[in-house]
């Protein structure tokens, strides 16, 4: 028994709760569900009450699973998957914007909107597309959340080791900004030669005015800011998908850098040969998108590990510490 307002009587009245098939036509679809609904205990009226929103939606699921539209759990795992909200999601989408809210509170999408709704939740580069045409309409804030997590989404399902060596950083490392997080991934490049016998990933870095940066990464974690990634938050495999070998090499690499707080590591990047000859021309505080090329970076690789000596991971520490103390007195 509940207490409801019933629309016969006028007043509040105690209802006994039903079920039953209901069957009824929408669109001249003829569709099937279960129906909740109250019988009124003084008057004997059916009512629906608070069950009325309830039917509707089940209703339009059952027309929605017959003629094939999406489903509202499916536009909702848009939201979770691209880090995006209803309304940024709509104008995204080149839709009103308050039209992904209709559709999660029951109303069905045309046939169009929910090909446009399919595709996008399995297919990521073209979400990405969307996001990128229709930035300007959603805030800078939204536009670099759901960026990065739909670079997560397509780093993660790409064979390149990046996102996996990145992810492996961030879960060593616990407090990392992303600012640290591309210095470490530039070192972590510069002696895999050197002790994996080739490149650990097959990005190229660019010469920006902050140091090396890797631009997908970029895109995927600078929604933090200067706050640390929260690796929980990440899109991660249950392991990540690299080689013990590869493993003890960023152990060492972390074990090298990882002690540098940002600022630190980004004017030991600005000490390095490849940065510098990736820079030539450009006024310090002028932004570039150059490529830092693979052959300054195998000659500037060489020539360190012959200064240094460099013949076990340990050994990089000798360089690390010797940058360090280049980079202090630069910045001080």
């Amino acid at each position: 028994m509940k207490e409801q307002f019933c629309t016969h009587c006028m007043e509040d009245r105690e209802c006994e709760y039903k079920e039953r098939i209901k069957k009824e036509k929408i669109d001249d679809i003829e569709i099937e569900y279960l129906e909740k609904y109250y019988i009124c205990k003084t008057c004997g009226e059916e009512i629906y009450g608070d069950l009325l929103d309830y039917n509707v939606r089940e209703g339009n699921s059952k027309l929605r699973e017959k003629t094939g539209l999406i489903q509202i759990n499916d536009i909702e795992k848009i939201i979770e998957k691209y880090n995006i909200g209803k309304k940024p999601l709509s104008l995204v989408l080149g839709l009103g914007e308050i039209t992904i809210t209709r559709y999660l509170d029951g109303q069905n999408p045309t046939k169009e909107n929910s090909e446009l709704l399919k595709n996008v939740l399995n297919n990521p580069m073209l979400y990405e597309m969307y996001l990128e045409v229709n930035k300007d309409k959603i805030s800078k804030v939204a536009y670099k959340k759901s960026l990065g997590k739909t670079k997560q989404i397509e780093f993660k399902d790409e064979k390149d080791k990046i996102y996996n060596v990145a992810l492996y950083i961030i879960s060593k490392e616990k407090e990392i900004d992303s600012l640290e997080l591309q210095k470490i991934l530039y070192f972590s490049n510069l002696f895999s030669k050197t002790f994996l016998n080739e490149r650990i990933t097959k990005e190229y870095s660019e010469a920006w005015i902050y140091g090396p940066v890797y631009k997908d990464i970029y895109d995927s974690f600078s929604y933090y800011g200067y706050n640390k990634i929260d690796y929980e938050e990440l899109i991660k495999d249950k392991e990540i998908d690299l080689t013990e070998e590869e493993k003890k090499y960023l152990d060492g690499i972390i074990k090298a850098f990882g002690y540098y707080n940002g600022s630190i590591l980004r004017e030991m990047t600005h000490l390095t040969d490849p940065w510098i000859e990736a820079r030539k021309g450009l006024k310090e505080d002028e932004a570039s998108r150059r490529i830092i090329e693979e052959k300054d970076v195998d000659a500037y690789e060489e020539k360190i590990v012959k200064e240094y000596n460099i013949k076990n991971i340990d050994d990089i520490c000798r360089y690390s510490e010797d940058l360090f103390n280049k980079a202090r007195y630069c910045m001080y």
